[in-house]
C-alpha cells in the first residue's frame, strides 16, 4: 500500500473520513450497541471501505488507514453487530461484515501503511475490539454472551458474503477477484482460531471464565456437524469407537431434526483446495494469487489440526477424505516447482498422524493426552498391523500370504508393504480398503476412479498411497529430533521459507510459512517440546545468519592475483578429485573481522582444521557416536586486544566454520542494495558461500601445549597461566548428525569433503551463542519421553501450563485440588492452618489493614518494647486469626508497608500451587517477590527455592534485596550464571556469591571460627598449641570431639549446677568467662549466660555444616556439595538454567519452590525449562505425584513489551514472542493484578494506569516532597511537545529501516542541555526513543554538544537508550523521541507506549508530530491526556535547581516562555551557555 504523501495532510485526511461517515450514518459516532441504527448508512460506509480495498490507490489506501485511525471498527462496525445480538436478529449485513473483516485484516499486518500488524502481536491484535472494555462506546456491561452471539454473527455475514461473490465457476473472468475475497475471509479465520482464547476482564468475578468469547463460535464451525460430510460406514466405526462422541453427534441430529445438516465451510474449502491443486497448469496471470491462497488453505488445516478444542473432528475429516495422500499425489507435490507447499503438505502428513492425537473425552474432561507414550502409540499402530492381516487371512489368504504371515515390524514398514501391495490386482486392493472403511465408492462425491484421473495417476497407485498411509508406522518425534542436527547449515540459513526475513518489511509480503506456531493450548507435552525446539532452532539460525553475513563482509572474500601464492594458505598443497580446492586456494580475505579468522596451515604443514577421529555409532544410532576435530588458530597478525578476546575461548564454547569460494562470486559486492546483506538469499552467490557448519569447543591449547579452557585455571594460585605463543590448536566436536548427513551426500553434494573447504572460522559473543545447551535440553526433554518430565513437574501443574480442558483454576491455592495436595504433602501449610507471614507486616494496624472488611483478631505474643512482631495468620471465611510472635533482631527485615493487594500475593505465594502476579510498572513486584524467598526461607528451613528472571541486572536487583535484608544467612545463597560476578550486594560480605567465590567464603569462615574455637580451648586449658604458624591446631573434626567431650560436658555441669542451687553467683559459676574479656568487669545474669552458651554452640554447629567442604579436596566436588546440600537460596536466570539442567540432573539437585521475575519477558520455553532442572524421585510413572515442586510463582506484566524476537516473522506468524506468563493470563489462569504504584507523580500515572484494572497510587506519592514540587524550569510535568520538520525534513532512513529524526533528536539533546545548566544531576536524566537509528544520532550530537572543548563538556544523561532496551528501569526525568513523521510504525503495539511513558518518575516530556500520534486510534488513550497540554515547549524563566515552586501552583503568564521550535530552543541553550561561561571567568 501507497504510504501517505505529507504528515500535513493527516488532519485533512481525517476531516474526509468523518465527512464520508457523517454524511451516510445517522446515528452518532458514539454509538450505543442498544441504540436505534440505520443500517442503510452503515452499509455505505461499508461498501465505501469495500470499493477503496478493491482499487488498492494511493487515495484509497490512505482512506483505509484513516477508517482505521479513527476506529471505525469499534465506534461504526462493531456496536452494529452487538445491537443485532442485543436485539434477537440473526441476518447481518453481509457487506458490513466483509468491511469490517478487511479492516481487521490490515489491524493485523496483511496490508495497509506501515505494518499495522503490529498492535498486540499475533492474531489478539485483530479481534481485540470484541473483548475491548476500554471504548466508551461499547460499553463494559455488555456479558461476554452478548459478545460471543455478536461474533457469531459476524462470522454468519462474512461466510455468507464469500458464498453470495464465489459462487461462480473458478474459470471465469473474475475468478481473480473471488479469490482475493476468499483469501480476506481466510485470513480472518485464522487469526480468528488463533484468538479463541480472547476473554473479556471480569472485574467482579474471581472465578476464571472456562471458554474464550469468541471459541464457541468458531469451534461450532468445524465442530460435530463436520461428521455429516465424513462417509456413512466411517462414521458408524469411529461413534462406535468412541461413545462420547455418538452421545454428542446425536444431541447435534437431534436438535436439527430433518431439515438436513449444515456441513460448515470446512468441505468446501478443501473441494476448492483441491481443484486448484489438481490443474494441471496453473494460469500465468494468477499463479502468485492461487498459491497464496492454496498456502492459505493448507495454514488454515495445519492450525486446525493444532488447536485441541478443533482438531478431533479435523483429523477425522481430513483421513476420511484421505485429503493428505491426495496432496501427495498431486503434480504440484512432486513438480517441486512450488517449494511452500510441498513444504506445508509434509508438516500435514506429520501433523495428522501426531504422537497421543486428543480424544473427545480430552477436549470433554481434560484428559491428559501426553501419558499416551511412544508404547501406546506403537501398540495402536500394531493394532491395525493385526487387523489386516486378520482381514486378509479370512478372504486373501493365497494372493497376500506374504502380509499374512509376516512379522509386524514388517507390515508398518511403508516400503516393504508397498513392495507387497503392488502385486495385488486392483480389485483385491479396493476390496482391502472397503472392508478397513479406508474408501466407499458407493458413497456420493467420494469415488477413487474420479480422483485418481483428476490426480493424474492410476487408480491402483492411489488406492496402494491410501493404504500404506494409514497401516505405516511413522518415527517417533524424539527419534526425529535425536538424528536432526543441531548447527545450522547454508541450505537451511538461506531458506526463505524456513527462515524467512527478519524484517516485517519484507516478510509481509510472504503470504504463509511453512512453520509451527505456538497456541495457547497444546496437544501434548511432545507437541508443546517440538513446536518449541523448531522455533528456537530457527530464530537462532535467523541470529546466527547475521552474524555470519556481517563477518563475511568484513572479510571482504576476493580472488587472488594471478601468480601469487600463499606459503601460508594450506589449501595449496592439499589435491582431491572431487573438490575443486584450487578455488578455495586463489580465495584471499582482503579485510579483518573481530569475530572472524581465516584458516591457515601450522609450521608442520598440517592443515588449519582436519578431522582426526570418528568414532562409530552407539546401539541403534545410524550416526557416529562423536566426531573430533582438530582446529589450528594462526593469531599473529592480530593486535593483542584482539588475541586475549580469542584467548576467552572456553569449553562447550560454538563456533562456525565457512567455506567461502570467490571463484562462485556472482554479483558486484559493492552494487547498491535496497534489501540488507543479512535478509537477502542471494548473499552466499554473491559473496562465494559453500558451506557453513558448526562445532563446539572441547579443548584449546597453546603452542606449549598447556590447556587454557580449562575453568578450573581460574581459582588457582596464581590464576590463568600466560598463553604461550600466537597459535592456538583448538579440540573440537563436530556434530554427528550432520556429519553422517554429509557422508551419505544428503547434506553436502561434496560429501565429508566439504570439511576440506572450510576457510574461515566465525565466533560469537556468550550469551547469544548458548543456543546449542538450550536445544540440546529440549531435546534431551523430548527423548525422555513425557514421564521423565511429569517426574520434575508435578500432576497439578503440568494441565494448567498446556491448557488442557479443565478447570484453568486447578493450580490455584484455593482450589479443591490444591487445597487435597496441601492436606496430604508434607512441607506444605495444611489449608486449615495458620500461614507464617514472618515480617510482612509493620504493626497490628498494618496487619489489620491488609484485611479490609474482614474481622482481624490478634492474639499471642505482646512485648511493651517493640510495637513490631511477626504473625502467623489464618484466614477462613469469616475470620482473620493472626498469632503475633517475637520479631527478631537479626537485619533489618521488611522495610515496605505492603499494600492488601500485595499482602494477597504473598499469601498466594506461600500457598502450595500456582500464583501469577501482574505487576504494573512501579507496582513493588519486585518487593512482593523478596519477601516470599524470605518467608520461604524462614518457614520452610529444610526446603530450597530457586530464582529465575530473564536479565542478569533484575537477578542482581533481586538478590541485592534479598541480601539487604540482613536476616538471610549469606552461606545459604547461591548465585549460578555468566553474570555471577557482577553481582555487588549490599551486605556485609566482601565474598563473591559464586559458587567458587562461596567455597573461598566458607574456608575464609571456617579459618576465623576454628580461631574462636582454639581460643576457646586456651581459656578453658590455659595453653594449647597451635601450628607452626601460629595457626589453630583444630579442624572441623577435632573442633566436634572437643564439643562433646568438654565444651559440651562443662555447658550441662552449669545448668545442672544453676537448678540444683539458684541463687548461686551466676558469673562464679558459668566456665567461659575467660573466653568472654566483656564478662569480666560486670555482674551477669541467667539469661545472658544462656545468649553466650547459644553463640558457642552457634560456632560448632556451622563448623558442623563447612566439615563435608573441609574433607573434599578438589574444586568441582566442593562447588557440587555447596550446590546440592548446602544452598538454599539459588538464584540464576532461564539462560543458565537451560544451560545446566543435564548437570544439575546429573548432580541430583532438588528444589521445591520456583520464583520467576520477568516472566513476561521470558519466551514460553524460557520460562518452562526452569521447572525442570531437577529429576524424580523415581523413574515408575506412577511416581508422577511425587515431584518435590511445590510452589511456582511467576511474576511479570503481560501489558508492558513481550519476549525479544529478532526475526519479525516469527513473532507475527509463528506468536513466537509468548510468553508462558502471558499465555497462562490468556487462558483465564487467576491472577493478582498489583494495583497501587510508588515511582511516577499521579498525573503522570495516568498516562498508563487505564490499562490496568483500578490502578492507584501509594501514599508516598502525594506525601513526599519531591512529588509535590513543581520541575525547575518547566511549567508542566509532562507535556507533549509537537515538533516540526527540521530544515524541511522529517523522519529519514540512511539505510533500510534505520529510522532518524534530525529535528526531534536536536531538541532532544537541547532540551538535556537546558536542564543541566539550570542545575538538574545529568544522571537523572534519560534520553529514550524508539528506534536504534536515531539512538545512534542522538548519542552523536550529544558527544558534539556535550564533548571536549565545550561549555557541557562531559555531561552525560543517565542512558541514551531505546524504550525496548529501557523496559525494567527508571529515572526521575524521560525525553522522549517517537521520530516517526509519516507513519505510527511500531509504536502502534500499545504495550511499546505503556513501556515508553512509564520509565519516568517526576518528569515526561514526549517529543512528537502530534498529528500522526493523536489521531492513532490504539494509542488515543494516552494521547488524548498528553495533547491536553499546550503542544509548545513552557519553561519558566529564572528557575533554578532545585525549585521550591510546587507543581500544583499557577506561574505568572509574565515568567512563561513558550519555545516555538527547535531553533528556538537552540539559541536560549546558547544564550544560557554564554551566561554559564561568563559566570565560570
Amino acid at each position: 500500500m501507497a504510504k501517505r504523501k505529507s504528515t500535513k495532510t493527516a488532519d485533512t485526511s481525517a476531516v474526509k473520513v468523518q465527512k464520508v461517515v457523517a454524511d451516510s450514518c445517522l446515528a452518532t459516532t458514539n454509538l450505543d450497541p442498544k441504540a436505534a441504527i440505520d443500517i442503510r448508512s452503515l452499509c455505505a460506509v461499508a461498501q465505501r471501505i469495500i470499493a477503496a480495498h478493491q482499487n488498492d490507490a494511493s487515495k484509497d489506501a490512505e482512506f483505509l488507514d484513516d477508517c482505521h485511525d479513527n476506529g471505525t471498527i469499534e465506534r461504526e462496525l462493531w456496536p452494529y453487530f452487538l445491537h443485532l445480538s442485543n436485539e434477537g436478529v440473526d441476518n447481518p449485513s453481509e457487506d458490513i461484515a466483509f468491511a469490517l473483516v478487511l479492516l481487521a485484516n490490515r489491524r493485523g499486518g496483511s496490508g495497509g501503511s506501515d505494518n499495522k500488524g503490529s498492535i498486540d502481536g499475533g492474531g489478539d491484535s485483530q479481534l481485540t475490539f470484541v473483548v475491548d472494555e476500554n471504548d466508551p462506546p461499547v460499553s463494559s456491561s455488555i456479558s461476554p454472551v452478548q459478545r460471543t452471539a455478536a461474533f457469531a454473527l459476524l462470522l454468519r455475514g462474512l461466510l455468507n458474503y464469500q458464498d453470495m461473490h464465489c459462487s461462480q465457476e473458478e474459470n471465469d473472468e473474475n475468478s481473480l477477484s473471488h479469490r482475493a475475497i476468499q483469501h480476506e475471509v481466510l485470513k480472518f479465520l485464522i487469526a480468528s482460531y488463533s484468538s479463541m482464547e480472547l476473554r473479556c476482564k471480569s472485574r467482579d468475578d474471581n472465578s476464571s471464565e472456562r471458554r474464550g468469547v469468541i471459541e464457541g463460535p468458531l469451534v461450532d464451525l468445524v465442530g460435530v456437524r463436520l461428521w455429516d460430510a465424513i462417509p456413512k460406514r466411517k462414521r458408524f466405526l469411529e461413534m462406535k469407537r468412541d461413545g462420547l462422541l455418538k452421545k454428542r453427534y446425536g444431541l447435534y441430529q437431534a436438535k436439527r431434526g430433518d431439515k438436513g445438516g449444515n456441513v460448515g465451510f470446512l468441505p468446501g474449502l478443501v473441494d476448492r483446495l483441491f481443484a486448484l491443486v489438481t490443474k494441471h497448469e496453473l494460469n500465468d496471470s494468477g499463479q502468485h494469487a492461487t498459491q497464496g491462497y492454496i498456502s492459505k488453505c493448507l495454514e488454515l488445516l495445519l492450525d486446525l489440526l493444532s488447536y485441541p478444542q478443533t482438531r478431533t473432528h479435523i483429523a477425522s475429516y481430513i483421513s476420511s477424505h484421505n485429503l493428505t495422500v491426495k496432496l501427495v499425489l498431486s503434480k504440484l507435490y512432486r513438480s517441486q516447482s512450488f517449494v511452500l507447499f510441498r513444504q506445508q503438505v509434509n508438516m500435514l502428513l506429520d501433523s495428522e498422524r501426531l504422537e497421543g492425537t486428543p480424544s473427545t473425552a480430552f477436549l470433554e474432561k481434560g484428559v491428559d493426552s501426553t501419558q499416551m507414550s511412544n508404547d501406546t502409540t506403537n501398540r495402536l499402530v500394531y493394532q491395525r498391523a493385526h487387523t489386516l492381516q486378520k482381514l486378509l487371512h479370512r478372504h486373501y489368504a493365497e494372493e497376500a500370504s506374504d502380509v499374512v504371515f509376516a512379522g509386524v515390524g514388517r507390515v508398518t514398514d511403508a516400503t516393504w508393504l508397498r513392495e507387497k501391495i503392488g502385486l495385488w490386482s486392483e480389485k483385491t486392493l479396493y476390496d482391502v480398503c472397503y472392508r478397513l472403511r479406508l474408501v466407499d465408492d458407493n458413497d456420493v462425491g467420494f469415488s477413487t476412479s474420479v480422483t485418481a484421473q483428476q490426480l493424474g495417476c492410476t487408480r491402483q497407485e492411489l488406492l496402494a498411497s491410501i493404504l500404506v498411509y494409514h497401516q505405516s508406522s511413522r518415527q517417533s518425534d524424539s527419534s526425529v529430533l535425536s538424528a536432526a542436527p543441531i548447527f545450522p547449515t547454508e541450505a537451511l540459513l538461506w531458506d526463505p521459507h524456513s527462515v524467512p526475513p527478519g524484517n516485517f518489511g519484507l516478510a509481509s509480503n510472504v503470504q504463509s510459512l511453512s512453520l509451527p506456531k505456538l497456541n495457547a493450548r497444546f496437544l501434548s507435552a511432545g507437541d508443546y517440546l517440538l513446536r518449541n525446539f523448531h522455533l528456537f532452532r530457527l530464530e537462532s539460525a535467523y541470529e546466527i545468519r547475521g552474524d555470519i553475513v556481517d563477518v563475511i563482509k568484513r572479510m571482504k572474500p576476493a580472488l587472488k592475483q594471478d601468480g601469487y601464492t600463499d606459503p601460508n594458505d594450506y589449501y595449496g598443497g592439499v589435491q582431491d578429485d572431487n573438490v575443486d580446492q584450487d578455488n578455495f586456494g586463489r580465495t584471499e580475505f582482503q579485510g579483518w573481522a573481530r569475530m572472524g579468522l581465516q584458516l591457515k596451515s601450522n609450521k608442520e604443514g598440517k592443515q588449519g582444521f582436519r578431522i582426526i577421529r570418528v568414532d562409530p555409532p552407539r546401539l541403534g544410532e545410524r550416526f557416529p557416536a562423536s566426531v573430533i576435530a582438530e582446529l589450528v588458530l594462526d593469531l599473529y597478525h592480530c593486535a593483542t586486544s584482539l588475541v586475549n578476546e580469542w584467548d576467552e575461548l572456553r569449553e562447550f564454547d560454538n563456533l562456525f566454520l565457512v567455506a567461502v569460494d570467490a571463484t562462485k562470486i556472482s554479483v558486484a559486492q559493492t552494487e547498491d542494495r535496497k534489501i540488507p546483506d543479512e535478509e537477502d538469499f542471494s548473499f552466499p552467490d554473491r559473496y562465494g558461500v559453500r558451506a557453513v557448519r558448526g562445532v563446539t569447543v572441547l579443548e584449546v591449547r597453546d603452542e606449549a601445549q598447556v590447556v587454557l579452557s580449562d575453568p578450573g585455571l581460574a581459582h588457582e594460585e596464581g590464576g590463568r597461566p600466560q598463553p604461550k605463543g600466537k597459535r592456538r590448536f583448538l579440540r573440537v566436536a563436530l556434530d554427528p548428525a550432520q556429519y553422517a548427513a554429509d557422508a551419505t551426500g544428503r547434506g553436502s553434494s561434496l560429501g565429508t569433503d566439504v570439511y576440506d573447504t572450510f576457510n574461515l572460522v566465525v565466533r560469537r559473543h556468550g550469551r547469544e551463542n548458548n543456543f546449542k545447551a538450550v536445544l540440546e535440553t529440549i531435546r534431551g526433554l523430548m527423548g525422555g519421553g513425557a514421564h521423565s518430565m511429569y517426574r520434575s513437574i508435578p500432576s497439578w501443574l503440568m494441565p494448567v501450563l498446556l491448557g488442557y480442558g479443565g478447570d484453568p483454576a486447578a493450580a490455584s491455592f484455593w482450589s479443591p485440588q490444591m487445597k487435597s495436595f496441601a492436606s496430604k504433602t508434607a512441607g506444605v501449610t495444611p489449608p486449615n492452618a495458620a500461614l507464617d507471614f514472618g515480617d510482612t507486616f509493620m504493626d497490628e494496624k498494618h496487619l489489620k489493614d491488609s484485611f479490609p472488611g474482614c474481622n482481624v483478631i490478634v492474639n499471642g505474643y505482646q512485648d511493651g518494647s517493640s510495637t513490631r512482631n511477626n504473625y502467623r495468620v489464618k484466614v477462613t471465611e469469616e475470620n482473620v486469626e493472626a498469632t503475633a510472635y517475637k520479631y527478631p533482631t537479626i537485619g533489618s527485615g521488611n522495610p515496605i508497608r505492603f499494600t492488601p493487594v500485595q499482602v494477597q500475593a504473598i499469601r498466594s505465594g506461600l500457598c502450595a500451587g500456582l500464583t501469577t502476579i501482574i505487576g504494573p510498572p512501579g507496582s513493588g513486584k519486585s518487593d512482593v517477590a523478596c519477601q516470599i524467598i524470605a518467608n520461604l526461607y524462614h518457614s520452610f528451613p529444610t526446603q530450597r527455592t530457586v530464582i529465575v528472571t530473564h536479565s542478569n541486572a533484575a537477578l542482581n536487583d533481586l538478590f541485592d534485596k534479598v541480601m539487604a535484608r540482613g536476616d538471610v544467612d549469606e552461606r545459604y545463597v547461591l548465585r549460578l550464571g555468566s553474570g555471577e560476578r557482577s553481582l555487588s550486594t549490599t551486605s556485609s560480605s566482601s565474598h563473591e556469591f559464586t559458587k567458587a567465590g562461596r567455597v573461598a567464603h566458607i574456608l575464609s569462615r571456617r579459618n576465623d571460627l576454628l580461631e574462636k574455637v582454639q581460643k576457646l580451648s586456651e581459656s578453658l586449658s590455659g595453653a594449647a598449641e597451635r601450628g607452626a604458624d601460629g595457626a589453630p591446631s583444630y579442624t572441623c573434626e577435632t573442633a566436634e570431639y572437643f564439643f562433646l567431650h568438654h565444651v559440651k560436658m562443662k555447658i550441662e555441669q552449669f545448668e545442672a549446677g544453676m537448678k540444683k542451687n539458684p541463687t548461686a553467683d551466676v558469673k562464679q559459676c558459668f566456665p567461659f568467662v575467660r573466653y568472654f574479656p566483656e564478662l569480666q568487669a560486670a555482674p551477669m545474669t541467667l539469661d545472658e549466660a544462656a545468649t553466650k552458651i547459644k553463640e558457642i554452640k552457634n560456632i560448632f554447629d556451622e563448623l558442623a555444616e563447612f566439615r563435608p567442604i573441609e574433607l573434599l579436596r578438589s574444586q568441582r566436588q566442593r562447588t557440587d556439595y555447596l550446590l546440592t546440600k548446602q544452598a538454599r537460596i539459588v538464584a540464576m536466570t532461564c539462560t543458565h538454567a537451560a544451560i545446566a539442567r543435564s548437570r544439575l540432573v546429573e548432580l541430583g539437585f532438588h528444589y521445591d519452590n520456583v520464583i520467576v521475575e520477568e516472566a513476561g519477558q521470558m519466551l514460553d520455553i524460557e520460562t518452562f525449562v526452569p521447572l525442570l532442572i531437577q529429576g524424580g524421585e523415581s523413574d515408575d510413572s506412577s511416581a508422577s505425584s511425587h515431584s518435590r515442586l511445590k510452589r511456582v510463582c511467576l511474576i511479570g506484566d503481560h501489558n508492558q513489551l513481550p519476549p525479544v524476537v529478532k526475526n519479525i516473522s516469527f513473532s507475527k506468524f509463528c506468536h513466537y514472542d509468548q510468553s508462558l506468563f502471558a499465555r497462562l493470563i490468556k487462558l483465564g489462569v487467576p491472577s493478582i493484578e498489583l494495583n497501587k504504584q510508588g515511582r511516577a507523580r499521579a498525573d503522570i500515572a495516568k498516562l498508563y494506569s487505564w490499562r490496568y484494572d483500578d490502578l492507584g497510587d501509594l501514599d508516598h506519592v502525594a506525601e513526599k516532597e519531591e512529588f509535590k514540587k513543581a520541575n525547575t524550569g518547566f511549567v508542566h510535568t509532562f507535556q507533549l511537545i509537537d515538533v516540526d520538520d527540521f530544515e524541511g525534513r522529517g523522519e529519514s532512513t540512511p539505510t533500510a529501516y534505520f529510522y532518524q529524526n534530525v529535528g526531534e533528536a536536536e531538541y532532544a539533546v537541547a532540551l538535556f542541555q537546558y536542564m543541566v545548566l539550570i542545575g538538574y544531576p545529568p544522571d537523572k536524566i534519560s534520553i529514550i526513543t524508539t528506534y536504534n537509528g536515531q539512538k545512534e544520532l542522538i548519542a552523536d550530537i550529544l558527544s558534539q554538544r556535550c564533548g571536549e572543548g565545550t561549555p557541557l563538556a562531559g555531561m552525560k544523561p543517565g542512558a541514551i537508550s531505546t524504550v525496548d532496551q529501557y523496559q525494567g528501569q527508571q529515572n526521575n526525568f524521560i525525553i522522549l523521541s517517537l521520530v516517526r513523521t509519516k507513519n505510527v510504525g511500531h509504536l502502534r503495539d500499545i504495550r511499546r507506549l505503556i513501556v515508553a511513558v512509564s520509565r519516568a518518575r517526576l518528569g515526561l516530556y514526549v517529543l512528537c508530530r502530534k498529528d500522526l500520534f493523536c489521531h492513532c486510534n490504539e494509542l488515543r488513550r494516552t494521547m488524548d491526556q498528553l495533547a491536553a497540554k499546550p503542544t509548545k515547549l513552557q519553561l519558566v524563566k529564572g528557575d533554578h535547581y532545585p525549585t521550591e515552586r510546587m507543581a500544583n501552583a499557577e506561574v505568572d503568564k509574565n515568567e512563561v516562555h513558550e519555545i516555538n521550535d527547535v531553533m528556538e530552543l537552540g539559541e536560549l541553550v546558547h544564550s544560557m551557555q554564554q551566561d554559564y561561561l561568563s559566570s565560570q571567568e
